[in-house]
C-alpha cells in the first residue's frame, strides 16, 4: 500500500509543478494580452510567494492535527478552484489575486507530503521515496510543459489553466476514495508511532535557534531562489535572450527536468547508502547536499561567461537537481530534531526557504527592468547574485550543520540549555 500512496503523491507533485510553472510558460502571451512590463511581471511572479511561506507553516502544523490526508485533499480542491478562476481574469489585479490564492493553496504541499510519507517509510529508506516524490516535478516538466505550451499556443492560456483545474479535481475525488492516512501498525514507520504533542514556544525556540535549523533553512532559501528563477524567469530568458521559440523553450525545460531527476534520484540513493553505512546525517545528507549546492553556485555563474545553449542546458540540469536535492535532505534533517512534530518542523523550514520566492522573483525582475535595452546584462546580474547565494549558503550549511546534536523537547536538556543561555547573557 505504501507504494500506492507514493504513486498518489507523485501524481499530485506533477500537478503541483504544472500549476506553478504555467505562469512562466504563458508569460509572454499574458504580458502581451494584459500589457504588462517586466517589473509588473516580476510582481506577478513574486505574488505567488507572498503568503506561500506563512500558509506553508500554518498548513503543515495543521496537518499534524487534522491529518495529512485531509490536508492534501483540501489543497487539491483549492488548486482546482483557483485555476478555473483564469476565465475571469481581465487585468493585473485579478491576475495577482489568483497567484496569491494559488500560493496559499500550494504553500503546505511539500511539507505535508513529506510528513505523510514519513508515516509509511522508515528513516533509513526515506531519501529514495522523497526523490521519487520530487521526480513528479521533473515529470511535470516533461509532460506538462510541451502539452501546456501546445494548449497555450492553440487555444489560449485560459484554457490551459482550466485544464489543470479539471485534473486537480479528479485527483481530489480519487484521493478521498482511495487515500489512507497511515499504514497498519505492523507496517508502520518508526516516526509514525510517535504521538503528536503540544510544544511550548520557549521549548521550540531552543530548536529553531540551533545552527542545524538555521543553516539548513538558509541553504533551502538559496535552493528555492533557484526554483523561483527557473519557474518564473527561465522561460523568458530562453525566449528573450536566447531567441528560443515558445515550443523549443518548452522542450528545453522538459528535457532539463528529466535529466535533473536522474541526477537527484542517483544522489538520493547514494545518500541512503551512506546513511545506512554510518548512521550519520552529517556524513550523508549534509555532505551530499552541501557539496551539490556549492558546485551548483560555481556552475551557474559560468553561464555568464559561456553562453552556448548546450552548456546552459548542462548547467541547468545540475543546478535544478541540486536545488531539488536540498528539499529532499532538508526536511529529513530538521524533522530529526523533533520527530514528534514532523509537519511543524518541515513547514517552518520550508516557510523560511520559500521566502526566496517573494524576494527572488521581484529582485530578478528589477534587474532585468532597470537594464533597459541591455536585457542580457540584466539577466547576468541576476545570475551572479543567485550563484553567490548558492555558494555561500551551501558552504555555511556544509560547515555548520550537525543534526546529531539533537535537542529533545521531552527531556530536561531544553531547560538546561535555556538556563545556560540565561547565565551567559548575565
Amino acid at each position: 500500500m505504501r507504494w500506492g500512496i507514493l504513486a498518489f503523491l507523485f501524481i499530485l507533485a506533477v500537478i503541483n509543478f504544472a500549476d506553478k510553472s504555467i505562469a512562466g510558460l504563458s508569460a509572454v502571451p499574458i504580458m502581451k494580452e494584459l500589457n504588462l512590463t517586466y517589473t509588473q511581471w516580476g510582481v506577478v511572479g513574486s505574488s505567488f510567494f507572498w503568503f506561500f511561506s506563512i500558509a506553508g507553516v500554518i498548513g503543515a502544523a495543521l496537518s499534524d492535527r487534522i491529518g495529512t490526508k485531509k490536508m492534501l485533499a483540501i489543497m487539491a480542491l483549492i488548486w482546482s478552484v483557483v485555476q478555473f478562476s483564469a476565465f475571469i481574469i481581465t487585468g493585473l489585479p485579478l491576475l495577482i489575486l489568483s497567484r496569491v490564492l494559488l500560493g496559499i493553496g500550494e504553500g503546505p504541499f511539500y511539507a505535508t507530503a513529506v510528513n505523510h510519507l514519513n508515516k509509511w517509510f522508515p528513516p533509513e529508506s526515506r531519501s529514495l521515496p522523497l526523490s521519487i516524490l520530487n521526480f513528479g516535478n521533473s515529470i511535470g516538466a516533461l509532460v506538462s510543459a510541451p502539452i501546456l505550451v501546445a494548449v497555450i499556443v492553440g487555444s489560449g492560456w485560459r484554457i490551459a489553466y482550466g485544464l489543470l483545474g479539471c485534473i486537480s479535481l479528479v485527483w481530489f475525488i480519487l484521493w478521498m476514495w482511495i487515500g489512507r492516512e497511515k499504514p497498519e501498525n505492523k507496517e508502520m514507520a518508526s516516526d509514525s508511532k510517535v504521538p503528536v504533542q503540544k510544544i511550548k514556544w520557549s521549548e521550540l525556540v531552543v530548536i529553531l535557534r540551533s545552527r542545524t535549523f538555521i543553516f539548513t533553512s538558509l541553504a533551502g532559501f538559496s535552493a528555492y531562489w533557484m526554483v523561483a528563477f527557473i519557474l518564473v524567469w527561465m522561460p523568458t530568458y530562453l525566449i528573450e535572450v536566447k531567441s528560443f521559440t515558445q515550443t523549443n523553450m518548452g522542450y528545453f525545460i522538459a528535457a532539463a527536468g528529466v535529466i535533473a531527476s536522474v541526477l537527484y534520484i542517483t544522489l538520493s540513493w547514494l545518500t541512503d547508502r551512506l546513511f545506512r553505512k554510518n548512521q550519520s546525517y552529517k556524513k550523508s545528507h549534509v555532505f551530499v547536499a552541501g557539496l551539490s549546492l556549492i558546485l551548483a553556485g560555481i556552475l551557474f555563474y559560468s553561464i555568464t561567461l559561456l553562453s552556448h545553449s548546450a552548456w546552459i542546458f548542462a548547467v541547468m540540469c545540475f543546478v535544478q537537481a541540486s536545488a531539488i536535492l536540498m528539499f529532499i535532505m532538508g526536511p529529513q534533517i530538521v524533522t530529526h530534531l523533533l520527530p514528534e512534530r514532523g509537519g511543524l518542523m518541515s513547514g517552518l523550514m520550508m516557510g523560511i526557504a520559500t521566502l526566496a520566492g517573494i524576494v527572488g522573483s521581484a529582485v530578478i525582475g528589477n534587474f532585468v527592468q532597470t537594464a533597459g535595452n541591455h536585457t542580457v546584462q540584466g539577466f547576468n546580474n541576476a545570475i551572479i547574485l543567485s550563484s553567490a547565494l548558492l555558494f555561500i549558503f551551501g558552504f555555511l550549511f556544509l560547515l555548520y550543520t550537525d543534526p546529531e546534536r539533537k535537542i529533545s523537547v521531552n527531556s530536561s536538556s531544553i531547560k538546561n540549555a535555556q538556563m545556560n543561555g540565561w547565565k551567559k547573557s548575565l
